[in-house]
């Protein structure tokens, strides 16, 4: 921890203590158990304070990395430094939660800052975001190294993080405490390769502004936004589909998601090779649905081009759509804190925009659709089948 009582009952910071002179019998103590501490000081580690061995404090949990302790304290001098009101580890006994710092808006809107280092499941990361807004506060989590993007796949862990806003898409930013710098990485999304692509903008904290840091938190918004766009996003791109041989293979696939697949596919009566190449188009998995695209892409075609099901079709359709196929556990989902319904929208959005494409829908709003055929009753004029 970084904070202490001293023997006069004053809040003193870790880095304070370890710049007074050495005094004799100067002991400090925990702000929640009161159980004595040893301040600790070195060339390597941050000035921090421990509790002594065997210490049961259920609060200020020990065992805290370098750059956890180091991003804390870095943070912590930003927020000072440009002048909010900010208050370091503050122990909020009506949660019996202690985030790393709090934040005191002009407005007295209360954030409470979480520099996030070490795993943490979907379930406590959503319960510890309830437990403040359910007394009142506002959350900002900040990731450490372990949560930077750059992998072939998209994790859990990762996109449990991720925010969204207009001008920087799917984001999430990563606090290094090497550099000193905040990463931003954003538009992030799954390319035709099956990889993960992403812009990363790195500003050194000392760049880092009253106003940007406020813009970044309440608009998702950096300096500059409009320069920070992907230079492919817009154009059009040739598309890109499975192979042949890799939808031949689907066949052999055992796991559950797949059996209940083809077990669908041979009841409907259709025929595997001759589904149409639209469902096979790559990407194969996007951001926000974790079961391939192939899949969900089947089922939408089956539950809404029906010549009982022409009408229009909108976005909430969609939604309500996906909803009850997540339910009946036929789709599959990652779950995030707030980027749900963009980052499930999306792969709908681009699909329907694809058929109006290829002339099997037509769009009769910005969004609204009426499909025009039905791609899954075998191949017709226009129509292309996975086999080519």
């Amino acid at each position: 921890m970084l904070i202490a009582r001293n023997a006069n009952g004053e809040l003193i910071q870790a880095y304070q203590a370890s710049k007074e002179k050495d005094k004799k019998g100067e002991e400090y103590y925990c702000p929640a158990c009161k159980g004595k501490l040893v301040l600790k000081k070195g060339n390597i580690m941050v000035a921090h304070f421990a509790h002594r061995q065997h210490s049961d404090c259920a609060v200020f949990s020990e065992g805290e990395t370098l750059p956890h302790l180091k991003g804390k304290q870095l943070l912590f001098e930003k927020f000072k430094s440009e002048g909010f009101e900010v208050m370091l580890e503050c122990w909020l006994p009506e949660l019996q939660q202690r985030p790393d710092l709090l934040l005191v808006l002009a407005d007295e809107k209360k954030i409470a800052v979480e520099y996030q280092c070490s795993p943490i499941s979907p379930a406590d990361l959503l319960a510890r975001t309830q437990g403040y807004q359910r007394f009142g506060y506002e959350v900002w989590w900040i990731c450490g190294m372990n949560y930077q993007p750059g992998g072939i796949k998209m994790t859990q862990s990762i996109y449990q993080f991720l925010k969204h806003s207009v001008a920087l898409g799917s984001w999430i930013g990563i606090l290094d405490t090497q550099t000193e710098e905040l990463a931003i990485y954003h538009h992030l999304k799954l390319g035709s390769d099956d990889r993960f692509h992403f812009v990363k903008t790195a500003i050194p904290l000392e760049g880092l502004k009253r106003a940007c840091l406020e813009n970044l938190y309440r608009k998702g918004q950096l300096p500059g936004a409009s320069d920070l766009m992907p230079k492919t996003y817009g154009k059009n791109v040739p598309r890109k589909h499975m192979q042949a041989k890799d939808i031949n293979l689907l066949r052999y696939r055992t796991d559950p998601e797949h059996r209940k697949f083809l077990l669908a596919v041979y009841l409907d009566r259709k025929d595997l090779y001759h589904l149409p190449a639209v469902l096979f188009e790559l990407p194969c998995r996007t951001l926000g649905i974790r079961t391939p695209a192939y899949i969900w892409r089947y089922y939408l075609l089956r539950d809404f081009s029906g010549p009982e099901t022409i009408k229009p079709l909108t976005k909430k359709q969609l939604l309500d759509w996906l909803a009850k196929c997540i339910r009946m556990n036929m789709i599959r989902t990652r779950t995030s804190k707030e980027v749900d319904e963009a980052n499930l929208w999306e792969p709908l959005l681009q699909f329907m925009m694809r058929l109006v494409e290829d002339g099997h829908a037509a769009a009769i709003g910005r969004e609204e659709w009426v499909l025009l055929s039905a791609p899954l009753e075998g191949k017709t004029d226009g129509h292309q089948s996975c086999l080519g």
